[in-house]
């Protein structure tokens, strides 16, 4: 069974590419009953997140999308947010808690920005060792796992994003192993939803969701529960991949998922 509803979606509030209307038009479509809108929360190192003008204009937007298609879809007002900036969750309905920075001496580096920043932030912060990179990494996972008040885990090894070929550093080696398991048991005790995310996959850069399976059978395991989304930042991929990500939680044990039902976090099987 497919979700008819995605949780993680970006509009042109942040770094989507298209409206928040159009996404509701193009979830109607696809006959969702539920669309989440999950816009980057401001950080004042991120450029794709909004400043704080842009997200009061954004609840004010979704909470006229709100009324408007009542009885039609339902619309949920959510957040993304970064860990390593500050944050007021109270202004919605549920927060993605997401890792896209590492702190560093002097600063934080993006993670998924490209792979020659990716390269640049090895050389500079770690020595030229990948694996002290992903270390770093996967303790800041921890560390949000543990202190949050979100609801949903995004992207949890989005480290991976430049690294299908496995030609920066292999995540079957113990030293990158060894560190993501340990974010996935931390993920484990948190109680967070952990997304299955597709996003990567329609961008062209991966092939497989986002965690990688070795993950994805700790956390079944520790009987974590997942929820399929698209991280969609284009109309068109609100759904996109989403069989592959079933079919991949399957391979790893899994056989129900999450999904918001309005509000509501319901089981189903997959």
């Amino acid at each position: 069974m497919i979700p008819g509803s995605n949780v993680h979606t970006h509009t042109t509030f942040s770094d989507g590419s298209n409206s928040a209307e159009e996404m509701v038009l193009a979830a109607m479509r696809l006959g969702f009953h539920t669309l989440g809108f999950s816009d980057h929360g401001h950080a004042a190192y991120d450029r794709c997140g909004m400043s704080l003008h842009q997200e009061a204009a954004y609840r004010e937007e979704i909470r006229r999308l709100q009324q408007l298609y009542a009885g039609r879809i339902l619309i949920l007002l959510g957040y993304e947010h970064d860990w390593l900036s500050p944050a007021d969750f109270s202004e919605y309905e549920y927060t993605i808690e997401s890792v896209h920075f590492v702190p560093v001496e002097g600063g934080v580096f993006c993670v998924d920005r490209s792979r020659s920043v990716l390269e640049d932030a090895i050389q500079q912060h770690f020595a030229g060792d990948p694996y002290r990179m992903c270390q770093a990494y996967f303790r800041t996972v921890c560390e949000s796992c543990e202190h949050t008040r979100a609801d949903i885990l995004g992207h949890m090894d989005l480290v991976m994003k430049f690294n299908e070929g496995r030609d920066l550093f292999d995540d079957g080696d113990s030293r990158y192993l060894n560190a993501a398991l340990e974010a996935a048991d931390c993920t484990a005790d948190s109680g967070l939803l952990v997304e299955i995310n597709t996003g990567a996959i329609a961008r062209g850069y991966r092939t497989e969701p986002y965690p990688g399976r070795a993950m994805l059978k700790r956390l079944h395991e520790r009987s974590a529960r997942i929820l399929l989304s698209s991280d969609c930042h284009n109309a068109k991929h609100l759904n996109h991949a989403f069989e592959t990500a079933a079919a991949v939680a399957r391979s790893c044990g899994f056989k129900t998922a999450w999904m918001y039902r309005g509000e509501q976090v319901e089981e189903y099987p997959l």
